[in-house]
Protein backbone atom coordinates (compact mmCIF):
# COMPACT_ATOMS: atom_id res chain seq x y z
CA UNK A 1 0.00 0.00 0.00
CA UNK A 2 3.35 2.35 0.80
CA UNK A 3 4.09 2.01 -3.30
CA UNK A 4 0.48 2.86 -4.15
CA UNK A 5 0.92 6.20 -2.18
CA UNK A 6 4.13 7.14 -3.60
CA UNK A 7 2.85 6.25 -7.07
CA UNK A 8 0.13 9.11 -6.23
CA UNK A 9 2.60 11.37 -4.82
CA UNK A 10 5.28 10.84 -7.56
CA UNK A 11 2.14 11.60 -10.20
CA UNK A 12 1.06 14.74 -8.84
CA UNK A 13 5.10 15.81 -9.12
CA UNK A 14 5.26 14.78 -12.49
CA UNK A 15 2.58 16.86 -13.28
CA UNK A 16 3.74 19.87 -11.70
CA UNK A 17 7.36 19.20 -13.28
CA UNK A 18 5.02 19.23 -16.84
CA UNK A 19 4.05 22.42 -15.82
CA UNK A 20 7.40 23.74 -16.11
CA UNK A 21 9.38 21.48 -18.67
CA UNK A 22 6.02 21.06 -20.86
CA UNK A 23 6.94 17.30 -21.55
CA UNK A 24 6.59 14.13 -19.67
CA UNK A 25 9.27 12.50 -18.13
CA UNK A 26 9.33 8.84 -16.63
CA UNK A 27 10.14 8.48 -13.57
CA UNK A 28 11.49 5.20 -11.29
CA UNK A 29 10.24 4.36 -7.77
CA UNK A 30 13.00 2.75 -5.83
CA UNK A 31 11.34 -0.33 -3.68
CA UNK A 32 12.92 -3.28 -1.52
CA UNK A 33 9.91 -5.23 -1.33
CA UNK A 34 10.23 -7.95 -4.23
CA UNK A 35 6.29 -8.70 -3.61
CA UNK A 36 5.59 -5.76 -4.39
CA UNK A 37 7.71 -5.40 -7.50
CA UNK A 38 6.05 -8.56 -8.65
CA UNK A 39 2.33 -7.77 -7.87
CA UNK A 40 3.16 -4.66 -9.63
CA UNK A 41 3.90 -5.79 -13.21
CA UNK A 42 2.28 -9.04 -13.23
CA UNK A 43 -1.87 -8.92 -12.66
CA UNK A 44 -2.52 -11.88 -10.64
CA UNK A 45 -4.64 -12.95 -7.42
CA UNK A 46 -4.50 -15.17 -5.43
CA UNK A 47 -5.57 -16.08 -1.83
CA UNK A 48 -2.48 -14.25 -0.75
CA UNK A 49 -3.65 -11.09 -2.95
CA UNK A 50 -6.71 -11.06 -3.23
CA UNK A 51 -6.75 -8.33 -0.72
CA UNK A 52 -5.35 -5.83 -2.02
CA UNK A 53 -7.79 -2.99 -2.97
CA UNK A 54 -8.11 -0.58 -5.96
CA UNK A 55 -4.66 1.60 -5.31
CA UNK A 56 -2.89 -1.51 -6.35
CA UNK A 57 -4.63 -1.47 -9.73
CA UNK A 58 -3.63 2.20 -10.00
CA UNK A 59 0.13 1.62 -9.52
CA UNK A 60 0.00 -1.63 -11.88
CA UNK A 61 -1.42 0.71 -14.85
CA UNK A 62 1.09 3.44 -14.24
CA UNK A 63 4.00 0.97 -14.72
CA UNK A 64 1.93 -0.34 -17.64
CA UNK A 65 1.29 3.03 -19.56
CA UNK A 66 4.98 3.79 -19.15
CA UNK A 67 4.23 6.63 -16.16
CA UNK A 68 6.73 4.64 -13.41
CA UNK A 69 9.40 2.51 -13.53
CA UNK A 70 9.50 0.39 -10.55
CA UNK A 71 13.00 -0.66 -9.40
CA UNK A 72 14.63 -2.98 -7.02
CA UNK A 73 16.80 -1.41 -4.40
CA UNK A 74 18.62 -3.65 -1.80
CA UNK A 75 17.67 -3.01 2.03
CA UNK A 76 21.12 -2.27 2.82
CA UNK A 77 21.47 0.32 0.09
CA UNK A 78 17.48 1.77 0.76
CA UNK A 79 18.10 5.55 2.35
CA UNK A 80 13.98 5.84 3.18
CA UNK A 81 14.56 2.76 5.77
CA UNK A 82 15.97 5.80 8.40
CA UNK A 83 12.65 7.25 8.50
CA UNK A 84 10.49 4.42 8.16
CA UNK A 85 12.36 1.31 10.30
CA UNK A 86 14.70 1.44 14.14
CA UNK A 87 18.24 1.03 12.75
CA UNK A 88 21.52 0.32 14.25
CA UNK A 89 23.87 3.15 14.88
CA UNK A 90 26.06 1.99 12.18
CA UNK A 91 23.81 1.33 9.52
CA UNK A 92 22.59 4.56 10.19
CA UNK A 93 26.05 6.42 9.48
CA UNK A 94 26.70 4.58 6.24
CA UNK A 95 23.06 5.86 4.76
CA UNK A 96 23.71 9.13 6.23
CA UNK A 97 27.17 9.26 3.89
CA UNK A 98 25.09 8.00 1.03
CA UNK A 99 22.91 10.89 1.73
CA UNK A 100 24.75 13.78 2.84
CA UNK A 101 28.40 12.18 1.00
CA UNK A 102 30.00 12.55 4.43
CA UNK A 103 30.14 11.37 8.01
Amino acid sequence: MALAFCTKHLIWLQGALRELVKESIPSAMFTDNQSAIDIGHNCKVNDRSKHIDLAYHFTRERIEDGTVILLHIPSSENVADICTKGLKRPIIEYLCTKIFGTK
